[in-house]
């Protein structure tokens, strides 16, 4: 009789429905998210099953400690663990903030100080970055990133805290049975979806395809296809078209976390358009090819130097500093002290010294015969010696003005067989084109893709049916 009167009293229910209620969040959503069934069925399921338990324990004569013992599970909080469970699908941020509090962390602010700076005792601070080290390096956080801390409803004590270091990456710590804590490190799964970008440029390449829906990381992509025949500071003009065709990642509400590779690009500079396919060979490696199946990047680069404006053509011209009528065997690109140099293609340093009028100045001799000159440095990247190998965009020097110079410039010459040639007429310069092995599995990748260009939506435009997800998931 005792363990009835029990049950008859008001706070045995209130603690019950609870206990309900708490078992139905935990149960409402599977591990991806998605709803499992109405709330009221889980409620009346759960509902159910304790009613059954309370028969069963009442034909049994337990002793009053043990009664004690039942009414203390049934009013425990709700565990950290389904908060932890359901984090990357819903928000966190609308549980009441008298029980969760939001950090960001400054500069050189380390875990457990700030722990300690938000009311946690240092022992309990450093059992939570003891765990929290378990799942994530605390040497790898950095300013800017935002930690929540979580606390008991009844007595404020800290429950656990989560941090999220990345788009797809969550960790989190929290109690376990023995009172310490332990910590997991979850990673979310986003729907990949292809589209698509085509347009006009109105202001710049940048601007233009970034309000379309491009990512920054598609956009570099795309510059770093066209940099070896586009000049981007002088041959792009209103109007030329473009066409991206590239990977997202989106979240269970449409919401783009982050972007794939660059799929299909087509540039058209004045006209003259190039289309460039992704396309891996069989030995895994991947790059960009046009139709006929040459590549995108060239030997040399039009360029060595971004953002700068070409100050003198390669040809005779009258001499800044001496007055007079001379063949220029190079171009002049003017950009201010200390914008970095590349080496334009892969190669071997031949000299990396002061040389005559030209001041501070690199050689560097690629394959085919062909050589490239920097002069007028400021100074040389470090390790840029005789004899170091150079990779294609390496930076091996900075824009200065030493020698005979009026002003800070890169002097930027091409030889051929040791005579001077144009650089601007690296463009005609074709990539290297595809093993003829490699042919046909080229040409249906570009067939797969063409199609892909016909049916992919629009970069602003989530499929219907993801659409239509999310909201079911709200």
């Amino acid at each position: 009789m005792g363990r009835l009167h029990m049950i008859l009293r008001p706070q045995f229910w209130r603690a019950l429905g609870k206990t309900i209620q708490n078992d139905s969040k935990i149960f409402a959503r599977d591990i991806h998210g998605h709803a499992l069934a109405s709330k009221k069925t889980i409620f009346a399921t759960a509902g159910l099953a304790a009613c059954g338990l309370i028969i069963l324990g009442v034909t049994s004569k337990p002793s009053e400690a043990s009664l004690k013992q039942d009414v203390q599970a049934l009013s425990m909080p709700t565990p950290v663990e389904t908060m932890a469970s359901l984090y990357d699908f819903r928000d966190t941020a609308t549980l009441p903030d008298a029980h969760t509090k939001h950090l960001v962390l400054k500069s050189g602010q380390s875990l457990g100080p700030l722990l300690q700076q938000n009311g946690i005792s240092p022992g309990t601070a450093y059992q939570i970055t003891e765990a929290f080290a378990t799942s994530y390096s605390p040497r790898a956080l950095k300013a800017g990133q935002k930690i929540n801390l979580y606390f008991d409803e009844t007595d404020q004590t800290i429950a656990g805290l989560s941090l999220k270091p990345d788009a797809e990456h969550t960790v989190f710590v929290e109690r376990n049975s023995e009172g310490g804590f332990k910590s997991k490190k979850i990673t979310a799964e986003f729907d990949k979806q292809i589209v698509k970008v085509k347009s006009k440029i109105e202001n710049s390449l940048y601007l233009d395809a970034g309000k379309l829906g491009a990512p920054d990381k598609v956009i570099v992509q795309f510059a770093q296809i066209y940099a070896h025949s586009v000049d981007f500071q002088r041959d792009i003009r209103a109007g030329d078209e473009f066409e991206l065709l590239f990977e997202v990642y989106r979240d269970h509400r449409g919401k783009t976390i982050k972007a794939g590779d660059l799929i299909f690009t087509s540039f058209s500079p004045r006209g003259k358009t190039s289309n460039y396919y992704l396309f891996t060979k069989s030995n895994k490696r991947e790059g960009y090819y046009d139709e006929k199946g040459k590549g995108a990047k060239r030997m040399l680069m039009r360029t060595p130097v971004n953002g700068a404006r070409l100050s003198s053509r390669f040809g005779t011209r009258r001499h800044p500093v001496l007055g007079y009528r001379k063949k220029h065997k190079g171009v002049d690109f003017a950009a201010p002290k200390g914008t970095p140099i590349m080496a334009a293609g892969k190669g071997v340093v031949e000299r990396a010294s002061r040389w005559s009028t030209y001041g501070n100045y690199v050689r560097i001799r690629h394959s085919d015969g062909y050589s490239t000159a920097y002069a007028h440095m400021s100074r040389f990247a470090r390790g840029i010696k005789k004899g170091r190998h150079v990779v294609q965009g390496q930076i091996i020097g900075y824009v200065g003005a030493t020698g005979r110079v009026t002003g800070a410039h890169l002097h930027y010459e091409v030889l051929k067989k040791g005579r001077r040639i144009n650089p601007m007429s690296l463009a005609t310069l074709s990539g290297k084109p595809l093993k003829k092995s490699e042919m046909p599995a080229f040409q249906k990748r570009v067939a797969e893709i063409n199609a892909l260009r016909q049916s992919a939506p629009t970069a602003h435009s989530p499929k219907p049916e993801k659409i239509a997800e999310a909201l079911s998931n709200e």
